[in-house]
């Protein structure tokens, strides 16, 4: 790598230069700083480069003066040509310059060897460098942006960047440097102290400015630096930058213009709650820090150095600039410019600096060649007037106000909601948005105490700590649940002090909150519907999101343990939890400890889904989940003192659409039928078919919707104490376009892989309950797991429930087979119900997930035996003892039982033997569309 600069003079010079220099095909970073703002020349020179090395990526920009090889120059073009020999350069262009661009261009132009991207702006009219560093920053805040704004010799009028053989009035354009061996390091040089009292910048938008400490911007800067300094704004103050910390460094932001409205505007985002400083230049400083940085890049491999520094170091350390450009010079060969703000990596992100010397080498080689370094020159230096100002009063204010400041700031800095209370808890006073998250008036407030506004669900011990902190004249800070006079809840992030007396007595209590509500409530939302509570990690709703989200190519691996309920029946629903757990653990190392991947879908299924955009989808891929499966499979669980081993049914697919889920559960149950470990459905035929036909009954399903050819059917259940029906439920049937009807058995399985299911689901409430309204009978309607999950299929039942007052004849028919998890939500809709009037069954008992300590969880009302059960009670005596044990338990917890299947006589006589309380089946009643009382 060689850094070579070169000053324009003439055509015919240049060419001659570069045709000393370089060769046609050379790969060259050219970079124009151009203090002469001759577009003419300028575009002359551009095409030149172009026709004579086709291979060189060109950036460049405007300035406030050029930096060429340690020396400060004016007025000048300056090029600078930065030849790659391992190294490769692209350079893209961005017309807007604001947040969205800079994601833009985090996520499309960075390669795996990017090491650094050189960034020059526009720095005026709707372009906000600072907006897009932040929008790159929330991609890839780990590259390094380097350059800076374009300058125009502070006229603060106009300015351009400079892309390939273009001059461009707006935008920023983006250099990239990519290489294996390239080493890149930065440093940089802020020698403005800090002086003066910490100010609160409490109105901003943006780089403007309007109040700090809550009084006008302008009268801030009159009280501190004098009223002279108002007569020439900005430049009367663009000497005493305010400085504030971010990332653990000082940044520095100057003074650049002023609006008629009296706000200022600076050279990059103050926001509102920053706190600030008034700063002035130190040039002691400024040589120590130089000294420092040829120290830093004397340790770093160097061939190349950029300087980008900012325009008001040159304006008032021209000298001190020379020094400290010459120490660089001395390492390696230095090009650069003066900017209107630069761009530096700290240690954790991007930022726009001002009045600093930032600093960006390069090298190719490995090999760090030591040089010596330079000693600091003697200085003086006077202060000034408006310096002297500054310190006087800052003095005097410190002075007088000191001991109230510092307490009243450590509360009142936290938030915006302030109330302030007696040592008897009386409030005394309230702002605004204490009123506003009460729903109070002040005059209401005051005089009352704080606990009127405590939900009834807090925990005391909160309340206990917070008490017991203030008492021993310590803050207290923490989250608290409250309730405001018309029952709505809210959440406030608080922070309380005592505020104490010179004498150290409690005199109040300061409150200071912000309102955390929303937050809370969308990270309950976001845990509601996408974690399985008993794993931690994603549920069946969280692996459908991510699926529809990424539309990139990807991998989804179904996993079922063969023969779960085994542990759970002979081990203990304890020893099943934790080995489920241990299973979810296990996959997530697999795939290099990412957790995002692993959901819990079912009882005992979970998935494993890679995304192309992620590098984890591998060219031996079924290599890999085979070892997978072989490895969790010998793998020995050790748990409450079993030795616990898995076997498994895999089923894998791999595609870029909403149906790999389906492929990859038809895989699955594909490997069950056949008891295969792994079925690949990329791979198998005969899949492929099943897939096709099972894409035709959606479109059935579809069509059916469509034109309105979903209905419901009624199946009386007999009552056999009245020996007669009483109740019904409602079952789904699809009408063919014959006429004929289609039991849900043929359809339903495909409808639940996809969106659809939820409307069924949805129309056959709404029908059921429009047909029914004018029968005086008890009905019954089926919801899934995945329909109490649904907040769109709850809210259509709670609009039916309350448009036909009917409550107290529906019956929510759970589907148990499906297993019974989130306990906190199936629970809290249980609850929900059951106040309205609704009655609660469990269908499908006896098989798949049953559990007796559910039943007592949920606080069901029925429990349906399943038909599996019922259908041979009457000759299979396994059977019969079965039925019988559930029956006896449902008697003693008070629960109704209803008998499934009753097709023959001697089963319903048996079962009246057993004293079961309902049938239902073909003995009494055949499903049919319509009711006859």
């Amino acid at each position: 790598m060689k850094l070579i600069n070169y000053t324009y003079e003439t055509p015919e010079s240049l060419e001659k230069f570069i045709r000393t220099y370089f060769r046609p095909n050379d790969h060259l970073l050219v970079q124009l700083f151009c203090g002469d703002v001759d577009r003419i020349k300028i575009t002359q020179i551009l095409h030149f480069l172009k026709r004579n090395f086709p291979h060189c990526v060109i950036i460049g920009a405007s300035t406030a003066g050029e930096i060429k090889s340690g020396r400060i120059k004016t007025a000048s073009i300056q090029i600078s040509f930065t030849q790659l020999e391992k190294s490769s350069a692209k350079v893209y262009y961005f017309a807007d310059v604001n947040f969205e661009s800079g994601q833009k261009a985090a996520s499309s132009i960075l390669e795996k060897d990017t090491k650094v991207c050189i960034a020059l702006a526009h720095p005026f009219g709707e372009d906000d460098s600072e907006d897009f560093i932040e929008g790159f920053n929330s991609i890839r805040a780990d590259i390094p942006l380097s350059g800076g704004n374009a300058a125009d010799d502070f006229l603060f009028q106009s300015a351009f960047v400079i892309c390939e053989d273009q001059i461009l009035d707006q935008g920023i354009v983006i250099a990239t440097l990519s290489g294996k061996n390239l080493h890149v390091n930065n440093v940089y040089s802020l020698p403005w102290t800090q002086i003066g009292k910490e100010l609160t910048i409490t109105k901003s938008d943006g780089n403007t400015v309007y109040e700090i400490d809550y009084k006008p911007v302008k009268e801030v800067y009159q009280h501190y630096l004098g009223k002279d300094i108002l007569q020439n704004l900005p430049n009367s103050a663009i000497e005493f930058p305010f400085v504030k910390v971010s990332d653990d460094i000082n940044v520095c932001r100057s003074l650049i213009g002023c609006n008629d409205d009296g706000s200022l505007v600076f050279a990059g985002h103050l926001n509102e709650g920053d706190k600030v400083c008034f700063s002035m230049g130190n040039v002691e400083d400024m040589m120590d820090r130089a000294i420092f940085m040829q120290t830093q890049i004397n340790e770093k491999p160097t061939e190349a150095i950029l300087i980008y520094s900012c325009s008001a170091r040159k304006l008032f350390l021209q000298e001190q600039l020379n020094y400290e450009f010459g120490l660089l010079q001395q390492i390696a060969p230095t090009a650069g410019f003066f900017t209107y703000g630069e761009f530096f990596h700290s240690e954790h992100k991007n930022q726009l600096l001002n009045v600093t010397t930032t600093v960006l080498t390069l090298s190719e080689s490995d090999y760090i060649v030591s040089h010596t370094l330079g000693e600091k020159p003697e200085v003086n230096c006077s202060m000034l007037k408006s310096l002297t100002h500054l310190v006087n009063t800052t003095q005097h204010e410190l002075d007088v106000n000191l001991n109230s400041l510092n307490q009243y700031k450590m509360i009142l800095d936290q938030s915006a909601i302030v109330s302030k209370m007696d040592t008897s808890g009386n409030i005394t006073y309230v702002n605004d948005a204490f009123c506003r998250v009460t729903g109070l008036s002040k005059e209401e407030i005051l005089g009352s105490q704080h606990s009127r506004f405590r939900h009834p669900n807090s925990d005391v011990s909160v309340y206990r700590d917070l008490w017991g902190a203030l008492q021993k004249r310590e803050i207290w800070s923490g989250v608290l649940q409250c309730i405001n006079p018309i029952g709505e809840t809210f959440y406030i992030k608080s922070t309380l002090m005592p505020f104490l007396d010179e004498k150290g007595n409690i005199v109040e209590y300061i409150t200071s909150s912000i309102n955390i509500t929303e937050l809370i409530l969308k990270e309950q939302l976001i845990e509601k519907h996408f974690k399985d509570e008993l794993t931690g990690f994603g549920n069946r709703e969280a692996l459908f999101h991510r699926i529809r989200l990424d539309a990139k190519e990807k991998l989804l691996i179904l996993l079922n343990l063969v023969g779960f309920s085994e542990i759970n029946d002979y081990l203990g629903y304890d020893v099943g939890d934790e080995l489920l757990k241990q299973i979810a653990l296990f996959l997530m190392d697999t795939f290099d400890n990412h957790p995002d991947v692993v959901f819990r879908i079912n009882g005992d299924e979970f998935a494993v889904l890679l995304c192309q955009n992620d590098g984890r989808l591998l060219a031996n891929v079924h290599d890999k989940i085979k070892k997978m499966v072989h490895n969790l499979e010998k793998k020995v669980f050790t748990i409450k003192g079993y030795e616990v081993v898995v076997r498994l049914n895999v089923g894998v697919a791999q595609g870029d659409n909403d149906e790999i889920y389906m492929q990859s559960h038809i895989a699955l149950k594909e490997a069950k039928i056949h008891n295969h470990a792994i079925t690949f459905y990329d791979i198998n035929e005969a899949l492929k078919a099943k897939t096709r036909q099972n894409l035709q009954i959606i479109q059935k399903i579809r069509t059916a919707i469509e034109n309105d050819r979903i209905v419901p059917f009624f199946q009386g259940i007999y009552d056999n104490k009245l020996h007669k029906i009483t109740k019904y439920e409602v079952l789904m049937r699809l009408q063919e376009e014959d006429g004929s009807y289609l039991s849900p058995y043929y359809f339903l399985d495909q409808a639940k892989k996809t969106r659809l299911y939820e409307k069924l689901t949805k129309i056959m409430i709404n029908k059921s309950f429009d047909y029914l309204k004018d029968f005086k009978v008890d009905f019954s309607i089926n919801l899934t797991k995945g329909d109490i999950l649904s907040t769109s299929v709850k809210e259509c039942l709670y609009s039916n429930l309350k448009k036909y007052q009917c409550a107290h004849r529906v019956i929510i028919e759970i589907v148990e087979s499906e297993g019974i998890e989130n306990f906190g939500e199936i629970t809290a809709f249980i609850h929900e119900v059951k106040k309205l009037g609704c009655r609660i069954a469990i269908d499908d008992f006896g098989t798949g997930y049953s559990n007796f300590a559910y039943l007592v969880k949920l606080k069901v009302d029925i429990i349906k035996i399943d038909g599996s059960l019922i259908k041979d009670i009457d000759t299979n005596e396994t059977s019969a003892m079965t039925v019988e044990t559930i029956i006896s338990f449902a008697q003693k917890m008070g629960y109704i039982t209803v008998a499934e299947f009753v097709d023959k006589m001697s089963v319903q006589q048996k079962l009246q033997s057993l004293h079961v309380d309902f049938s239902q089946g073909y003995l009494f009643s055949k499903p049919n569309p319509i009711i006859s009382l």
